[in-house]
């Protein structure tokens, strides 16, 4: 690298949270970890092919191409395609072996058009989410059509909680949440097939539940498939929900510069920051085209030889400045030189800054966090299979 900033993906760190959750749910019909999004933010294709190592036999993308993607690079597990897709888009679906979610009719006739032997689909239905699949009224409409179907076989029924968050409260929205569930659990029963609601929030909901052994509630009724995405990254969308997980990236980068500045001396543009004292300043080379967003000007802290320091001024394209006059203070800059900055993470002090904290500063959530790392930030994989995930990523 001839910037030293990069994305630290700790494998281990994975592993151990998908072994919470295979040890969690060791009857789970269906456990399919989400790599859309470049696996948010930490590296589809490395991460995909690691997670077969680890015993996973399906994988959730948003995109046909993410799926292709994954094809064209070995990855070998059963990929499920959720954002739907035209004619075309059945033909390569069919093509490279992917599983679509089938949310309209429209879907069906262009998979019975294009198949030529049976097509296995997951059939989504909308519990509330009023985004994508089928109403629970279609239910027998969609049974008479495709039971016996010649071209189209249901495997997996699909739905998606609105409030996974708040997935066990009985008041509000959530309680609206949990009718819906309710009436998808009785109009499911005649497919005599397995069904997935539960993502992050809704897996850790359930985890509670089962300790407060409430055996009626909806999320009990049935084994429902699972579908991790956040937590398996290390982080929980619960609070108050004790699980043990383990954050897997961490942002980092090096000080590229020292400025000496006078009291009164602004800095970045716009001058929003002054100095109301002579100042040191560490310039590092990460910015908002990396994907640490301008909204944190000012606002957010960095870690500096394990210290929390404050980032001052705007955040630029391609540089940040941290204030880091007391952390240096009577030291020789020349012991900084290439000092290791943490944006998000853990450093080597074992210090750790959460993506929560940023995410709530910028008015955002964890997800965005992790997603918007640039693709011009390296990932660089730690751990012990990490020569697996470097050695053994090919193209088809």
């Amino acid at each position: 690298m001839y910037r030293r900033t990069f994305a630290e993906i700790n494998l281990d760190h994975l592993a151990h949270n998908i072994r919470v959750l295979q040890t969690s749910f060791p009857d789970a019909p269906f456990l399919c970890p989400m790599v859309k999004a470049n696996a948010y933010g930490h590296g589809d294709v490395q991460l995909a092919r690691f997670l077969e190592t680890l015993g996973i036999k399906h994988l959730g993308v948003c995109l046909i191409e993410e799926g292709l993607l994954l094809r064209h690079f070995g990855v070998k597990a059963e990929i499920l395609v959720f954002r739907g897709f035209d004619r075309e888009g059945a033909e390569k679906i069919i093509q490279y072996r992917m599983t679509p979610v089938v949310t309209t009719w429209e879907q069906i006739d262009h998979l019975e058009e294009v198949a030529k032997s049976p097509v296995n689909i997951h059939l989504k239905f909308d519990t509330g989410m009023n985004r994508l699949g089928f109403r629970p009224e279609e239910a027998q409409k969609l049974y008479e059509r495709l039971w016996q179907n010649k071209k189209i076989r249901v495997k997996a029924l699909v739905t998606h909680l609105y409030n996974g968050e708040d997935a066990i409260s009985d008041q509000g929205n959530s309680a609206d949440q949990l009718r819906r569930l309710h009436q998808a659990s009785e109009i499911f029963k005649p497919f005599e097939i397995f069904s997935h609601a539960l993502n992050s929030a809704g897996i850790l909901n359930l985890l509670k539940l089962r300790k407060e052994h409430k055996a009626e509630h909806p999320l009990l009724l049935q084994n429902w498939g699972l579908r991790p995405g956040l937590m398996i990254y290390g982080y929980n969308p619960v609070p108050g929900v004790n699980c043990d997980l383990k954050p897997v990236m961490s942002l980092k980068s090096v000080v590229n510069t020292f400025r000496h500045l006078k009291a009164g001396e602004t800095v970045s543009y716009g001058g929003t920051w002054k100095a109301k004292q002579d100042s040191v300043i560490a310039v590092v080379p990460i910015g908002y085209a990396d994907g640490y967003h301008r909204i944190l000007s000012n606002q957010s802290h960095a870690l500096f030889n394990g210290v929390r320091v404050p980032l001052v001024g705007n955040i630029c394209m391609d540089y940040l400045m941290l204030d880091v006059t007391e952390a240096v203070r009577g030291k020789d800059l020349v012991q900084y030189k290439d000092q290791e900055v943490v944006l998000f993470g853990q450093d080597s002090f074992g210090n750790f800054l959460s993506p929560e904290e940023l995410a709530g500063k910028a008015k955002s959530i964890t997800w965005e966090m992790l997603t918007s790392v640039g693709e011009r930030v390296p990932r660089v994989y730690t751990g012990a299979d990490a020569s697996f995930v470097i050695e053994n990523v090919g193209g088809e």
